[in-house]
This record gives structure tokens, C-alpha cells and sequence, in this order.
């Protein structure tokens, strides 16, 4: 708990800082515009038309000072002293919306988008409220009848502010009317203003504090990131309670940095100061049932149209508005912003002081008093509010190490136990006691070269494409993202090396390492990522100095990483950080941006000669190849002629021998076998009809016929 009080206390203040100085500004503004301006000619041009009443209406109040409760006696002088019904609803409707302090808030807290935006969308709702009453309000009979008093019982001004006019006769102010002057801008504005607002003031910065410390962004990215259902929630919530201007502005900036969207954001700090219950129920008295719903339904119409107009706006300009809130503040030097940060606080202090409880706060204590069945005063709460506070600061130190963690506590600085475990634990309260927590088996990663970090384009184009952001930033994307935007950084000055050869090199690597030793790690270094960055980028530029760089682009990555690791290791080992090194990876090697095209063109050209001569290789072996095939195909060809022609004798001599030993044997038979196959051979198409003659075989006559039909002879 005690924790938690601190972190809002640190949100207080971080506000305080960026909104101090322009919030100052802006009530120096506002006092001056309350002194110097007439109320004489204010009324002039409120009676003026319908339209030109409250066109003046709507002008002169969207940058005059004032809240709801402020403007409400206001407004019904006005009407009293002959103002027109629609003039006096302008004039309802703009002066709360805005004002000289809520838009110098704005700048401060917001965009010059918004700051510009959200007084034109409130002079619009005080127009188009005005003329509507003008054309379908109320009869200006009846609303004279309803009024009140006529114009001459009211004070001229008196409502407005002192009236502070030039000398008569064109003669020049002296230097103590000047100073008179002045000192009624600053009592109007740092004493009047200020104790009107001073505890809605600390109320919206208070809100906005508690909304930065507890609202997790993914609960408004998934709930609340927009649409027509999140405007209508911030216009139901913004009618009835009520919030001024300037109290309403820091917790519209810290919703949109949760991931509220714009248009809703507007639409909450344009419903929420114009109305609240109370100015309802006056303005039903005095102004009839048609007015009030012709002016809340016009805030309601216009604030609902002005918020999807900014979201158009900021969609189509490709602006994130997570990126641009809250940037006026680096125009102003950290000492401005802290002397106005602290004049800023005393005066709350002493507005508050010497102001009552705000009549809303009171009747909330009297329905609390009323449920509870007595009243809650400072002492009756003084002893239960000191026992818990006791209790509180008792129980902040009770504190619990999640799996993975380990726990060092120290007591007056002096460490008592040295690695706590899972579980819950309890220390002395701060500033007796203290603990860290550390991450033990976590795998810690550096980045060198490189961020994964986007950058103010980068998120506008994420924004456009409807890309939910992640990062170290942001926060992990939520179930059913269709989609999230992830960008890294370059980082020249770590990047760019120097190799043996003489030449730069530009490399991104990441070191992985995790906690070995929780109490060197967290007491014996400052800070022990950069000692182990900046121990990893020694070793990496003592490595590659040994090196020529075609061996780090090529071949010698992997020799370089285990040694990157093996030499940053020892000096870690050597200094005490209490870390182990775990992995190094070079992600990215190449030339510097400035040559990266020469190199990139020197690496084509040696790729092509490679290809090159790849080619030339390959036809030439594929020449050889198809030759030496051709020749042993030549080859295997004549030996296979050889061993048919071998054959074929061996054959032919084989035949012969047996022919010659048939022929042995018995001459005549084989003389006529042989005479007989010559002539089947020399005359095979006739037709041979051997006849026999005698008993002997070798005794016949031969008739030789013509051939069958379709068969010559030859």
C-alpha cells in the first residue's frame, strides 16, 4: 500500500511538473481578461439578435475562466439584465467547456491537435445550442416572466468581474492605477479563480494519477478503445457529475495514454463541465423543461459528432495520440518546470486552506451520514485514520517472492538475508527495512546496435494500419489481435567497428544473460546492464580488430560469438557483477549505411563472376563428359564388331569342318544335299518338283514350273 501511495505521489508531481507552468499562464490570462474587459459592452452585444447574440455569446465565453458553478449565476444576470434566451444557453455552454486556463492545461497536457479541436467543438455546441433555443425555445415572454428582476436590479459586471476602465478624457493611467490594475488581475485569478476550481483541481489531478498508476492500458485497448458504445459511456458520465475544465483535462490525457481513444476523451471533456445534476435542476427552474432539453441534447449531438470528427482526423493525419500527448512540456527547461510546479502547490495549499468544501462534496457527506446514521467529522476520523495509516505502514512490510525470484533485504542498508525464496516474507517498513527483488532463472537480453523500440512514424503507421503496438513500451497484444507493429531501431554509434584490415564494419548483436549472484548483482554495480553491455562491446571490438572483414562477413561468425562469450565472461567474473553469459548472437553484419550500396554492388559483381566461371566449368565439363562417351562408345562399338566378325568365322569354320566330315563320311549323299540347297537358294521363287528315277536318290528329274500367281521369278 505504501508502495502504491508513493507511485501516485510521483504521478502528482510528474504532472504537476508539465502542467505547472502553463497552468499559471493560464490564470495570469484569465485574470487579466476578467479585470480588463467591460461588462457594459459584453451586455450590448448579448441583446444583439438572435443569431449575433449568441454567435457574441458563444465567442466571448469559450475563453472566459469559468466552471459550472461559476457560470451559473452568471448566465441568469445575463438574462436578467435582457441577454436573449439562446445567448444566455451559449454562454452556458462555452464558458465551462473551456477557457484561457483549461486551454493552456491542454497544451500542456494534451496536443496542439486537441487544444486546437476541443474550443472550436465547444464554441460550435454553444452555436448550434443557442440558435435552437432562439428558433424553438421557450417564448421570450415567458422566459422574461421566469427570469427574475428586471435588467436595472442587477449589478452591471458584477457577475463578470471588476470593470476597470480607461481615465476619462483619453488621459494615461499612473504607474499606481497600473499597479492597482495588476494586482486585481492576480487576486482575480490566483485567489477568486483559484479557490474556485482549487479542489476540482486536485480532485482531476489526483483521478489522473491513481488512472496512470492502477488502469492497465490492455483493459481500454480491449474495453474501451472506441467505437460509438465508448463515447455514449464517457457522455453518460460526463453529464452528470460534475468536473470543471481544467480538473477534467489530466484525467482525459491519462485515459488516452491508456489507449482511450481521442474522440471519446473530447466527447468526456466537452459533457462534463457544460452540465452536471445541479445546473439541471436550476436551469428547469428558470428556464423551463424545452431549454433543458434542447441544451442537453445539443451537447449531447454535437459533442458525440465533434468526437468522431477527431478521430477521423487523427486517423486520417496518421497521428497516434499516445505518441503526441503530453510533448509541450520539453519547450519548457526542467528548473521552470520545478519552481512552477512548487508555486503552483503552495498556492492549492493556501486555496484550499482558507475555501470550504464544495457544496457537491457536502452532500455527499450528508447521504454518507445519512446511511452511516452520523456525521463523518475530521475528529471522529482522526483516530481511525491514524490507526490505519499505522496499520498500513505495519503491513507494507509484508511482501510476497513469486517463482523464479529471489529476495535480498537490508536493514539500515546492511543486507540481513541474502536470498529469500518463493513465498511471504516480512521486513522492517521503509526506511528501517528495504528488499529487492530479482529474477533469477530470467534470461536478460542487452541490444547493441539496435532498439526494439518504435519511433513516432513508426507508430502513426501502425495506428493507420489498425496494428496493435508491442514492444518494450507496450503492452503484449491481447487475445484476437489480428495484428501488431514491431520496430528496431539502429543505434550507428554502437554499431560501427573497426576490423584488422582497417575497415568499418556495422554489426547488431544481442547478449543473453541471466542472474547468478542476487546480492553482487544487486549491490556490487550501479547498473548492471550497461557494465555487462558495455563489457560485451569490449570483447566484440577486441575480437574483430584481430579479424579482416571478409572473415567476419563470411566464415568466422560463429569463432567470433564463443569468443565474444569466453572474453566478456572473464571480465564479468573479474569485475563481480554476478551474471552469467548465456548465448551472444550476431544478427546483422554488413557495411556502414553511408557504403552499404558500393559493398552491395562489389558482392553482386563478385557473385556474377562466380556465376560465371560456374558456367564456363560446367559446359566444359559437360564438353569432356560427352566426348569421353562418345569415344568409348566408338570404342566399344569397333570390339563388339570385332567379336561378331570372330564369331561369325568361328562359326563359318565350324560349319565347314562339319560339313567336310559329313562329306567324309558319305560323299554322294552330302554332294547331293549341297547341290539340292543351291539350287533352293539360287532359284527360291520357282517351283522345283524333283521326281526320282531309279532307286538311286541322287537319280531324279528336276521340272521347274513358273511362279504362283502375285510371284516373278528372278
Amino acid at each position: 500500500m505504501i508502495a502504491f501511495l508513493l507511485q501516485v505521489a510521483l504521478e502528482i508531481w510528474s504532472i504537476l511538473q508539465e502542467a505547472s507552468a502553463y497552468l499559471l499562464l493560464g490564470f495570469v490570462l484569465a485574470g487579466g481578461l476578467a479585470v480588463l474587459v467591460p461588462a457594459g459592452t459584453l451586455m450590448r452585444l448579448f441583446r444583439a439578435g438572435r443569431i449575433r447574440s449568441v454567435l457574441w455569446a458563444s465567442a466571448i465565453g469559450t475563453p472566459l475562466p469559468l466552471c459550472s458553478c461559476g457560470v451559473l449565476p452568471t448566465a441568469l444576470g445575463l438574462a436578467r439584465q435582457g441577454a436573449t434566451r439562446g445567448a444566455t444557453v451559449s454562454f452556458l455552454i462555452s464558458t465551462p467547456e473551456t477557457g484561457v486556463d483549461s486551454i493552456a492545461l491542454s497544451w500542456a497536457l494534451l496536443d496542439p491537435i486537441m487544444t486546437v479541436f476541443r474550443p472550436v467543438a465547444a464554441f460550435l455546441t454553444a452555436v448550434v445550442a443557442g440558435i435552437a433555443t432562439n428558433l424553438w425555445g421557450v417564448p421570450h415572454g415567458a422566459a422574461a416572466e421566469a427570469g427574475g428582476p428586471p435588467a436595472a436590479e442587477a449589478a452591471p459586471g458584477a457577475e463578470l468581474g471588476p470593470d476597470v476602465h480607461l481615465p476619462r478624457g483619453g488621459a494615461e493611467a499612473s504607474p499606481r492605477q497600473h499597479a492597482a490594475r495588476l494586482r486585481r488581475v492576480f487576486t482575480y485569478a490566483f485567489r477568486d479563480l483559484l479557490d474556485e476550481m482549487a479542489h476540482w483541481l486536485v480532485l482531476g489531478i489526483v483521478l489522473a494519477a491513481i488512472v496512470a498508476v492502477l488502469l492497465p492500458a490492455s483493459l481500454i485497448e480491449r474495453y474501451l478503445g472506441g467505437g460509438f458504445s465508448t463515447m455514449l459511456a464517457m457522455l453518460l458520465i460526463g453529464i452528470p457529475i460534475y468536473t470543471c475544465a481544467s480538473a477534467s483535462t489530466p484525467i482525459a490525457a491519462a485515459l488516452v495514454l491508456k489507449g482511450l481513444n481521442p474522440g471519446a476523451a473530447l466527447v468526456f471533456l466537452l459533457s462534463g463541465p457544460a452540465t452536471n445534476v445541479g445546473t439541471i435542476v436550476v436551469l428547469l427552474k428558470f428556464l423551463g423543461r424545452r431549454v433543458v432539453a434542447i441544451y442537453l441534447a445539443s451537447i449531447a449531438v454535437v459533442s458525440l459528432l465533434a468526437g468522431y470528427a477527431l478521430n477521423w482526423i487523427y486517423a486520417r493525419w496518421e497521428v497516434n495520440p499516445a505518441a503526441t500527448f503530453g510533448k509541450a512540456g520539453g519547450f519548457v527547461p526542467e528548473p521552470v518546470k520545478i519552481a512552477a510546479a512548487v508555486v503552483l502547490t503552495g498556492l492549492l495549499i493556501s486555496s484550499l486552506w482558507r475555501t470550504p468544501v464544495p457544496e457537491e462534496w457536502g452532500r455527499l457527506s450528508d447521504r454518507l451520514a445519512g446511511l452511516i446514521g452520523f456525521r463523518l467529522t475530521a475528529r471522529r476520523l482522526g483516530v481511525p485514520a491514524a490507526a490505519a495509516l499505522v496499520v498500513l505502514y505495519l503491513g507494507s512490510g509484508f511482501f510476497a517472492v513469486g517463482p523464479g525470484q529471489v529476495a535480498v533485504t537490508t536493514r539500515f542498508g546492511r543486507i540481513v538475508a541474502p536470498e529469500l525464496g518463493p513465498g511471504l516474507h516480512y521486513r522492517w517498513p521503509w526506511p528501517v527495512g528495504e528488499h529487492r527483488m530479482i529474477q533469477r532463472d530470467l534470461v536478460r537480453r542487452i541490444e547493441v546496435g539496435f532498439r526494439t523500440e518504435p519511433r513516432r512514424d513508426t507508430l502513426e503507421r501502425a495506428l493507420a494500419r489498425d496494428l496493435t503496438l508491442a514492444g518494450p513500451r507496450f503492452p503484449v497484444p491481447p487475445a484476437g489481435t489480428t495484428g501488431f507493429w514491431f520496430q528496431k531501431e539502429r543505434v550507428p554509434d554502437e554499431a560501427l567497428l573497426l576490423t584488422g584490415d582497417e575497415n568499418i564494419i556495422e554489426i547488431g548483436f544481442t547478449a543473453q544473460y541471466r542472474v547468478q549472484d542476487p546480492v553482487a548483482f544487486a549491490y556490487t554495480v550501479a547498473d548492471p546492464e550497461s557494465v555487462v553491455r558495455n563489457v560485451t562491446m569490449a570483447a566484440l571490438r577486441a575480437t574483430v580488430a584481430t579479424m579482416k572483414v571478409d572473415g567476419v562477413y563470411s566464415t568466422e561468425r560463429g569463432a567470433i560469438e564463443a569468443r565474444v562469450l569466453r572474453d566478456a565472461q572473464a571480465l564479468l567474473d573479474a569485475y563481480r557483477v554476478g551474471v552469467h553469459m548465456v548465448a551472444v548472437s550476431l544478427l546483422s553484419v554488413h557495411a556502414p549505411e553511408e557504403v552499404h550500396g558500393a559493398f552491395r554492388d562489389v558482392a553482386s559483381a563478385q557473385e556474377d563472376k562466380a556465376h560465371i566461371i560456374d558456367r564456363a566449368s560446367a559446359f566444359a565439363s559437360e564438353a569432356v563428359n560427352l566426348a569421353e562417351g562418345d569415344a568409348a562408345a566408338m570404342v566399344q562399338s569397333a570390339l563388339a564388331f570385332r567379336e561378331q566378325k570372330i564369331l561369325e568365322a568361328e562359326g563359318d569354320a565350324l560349319a565347314f569342318s562339319l560339313r567336310e566330315k559329313e562329306y567324309r563320311r558319305a560323299p554322294d549323299v552330302t554332294r547331293f544335299r549341297l547341290h539340292l540347297e543351291t539350287l533352293e537358294e539360287a532359284l527360291p521363287p520357282a517351283q522345283k518338283i524333283l521326281r526320282p528315277v531309279g532307286r538311286d536318290v541322287k537319280e531324279f528329274d528336276l521340272w521347274l514350273l513358273q511362279p504362283f500367281a502375285g510371284k516373278k521369278a528372278p
